[in-house]
């Protein structure tokens, strides 16, 4: 839904679905400099990103099966906490970096071990330092360059 600044009601777009515009356990929202809208579809395994009106702009796959995005100076943060060799094959839980412009992925944070689930939020600072959130264990979690 799209609401005014002073919370009018403006619009409404998408619905349940698999289909490009439609979502299943959208999870996640984020803007970028441009005001295009990136949205978190989970259970899609995708990213859809969407002008200020609603028009579908384009989908990205690369990010994972994102549970959150955050942005940053037109960095794109994504978190996967849910792919694995049975679910979005071939990819792994992790938060990959890239950037809104082209879309493409340059960092990768992945978990110590197999065994240690990534997080479903994630923020970063000025200074470049991750930040996950762990929403089960309510706890958030520093990754800092190596």
């Amino acid at each position: 839904m799209k609401y005014s600044p002073d919370g009018k009601f403006l619009k409404t777009w998408g619905h349940h679905g698999s289909g490009p515009g439609e979502f299943d356990v959208t999870h996640g929202l984020a803007m970028d400099s441009a005001g295009r809208l990136f949205v978190a579809d989970r259970s899609n395994s995708r990213i859809q990103i969407f002008d200020p009106n609603g028009k579908l702009l384009a989908i990205w796959k690369q990010f994972g099966r994102p549970s959150g995005v955050y942005i940053r100076d037109d960095v794109l943060y994504a978190c996967d906490s849910q792919s694995s060799e049975k679910v979005n094959a071939p990819f792994h839980q992790g938060i990959r970096i890239g950037s809104v412009k082209d879309g493409k992925v340059t960092a990768f944070i992945s978990a110590p071990d197999p065994s240690f689930e990534m997080p479903e939020g994630c923020t970063a600072d000025k200074n470049g330092n991750v930040f996950g959130g762990f929403p089960a264990k309510y706890d958030v979690k520093k990754y800092v360059k190596g």
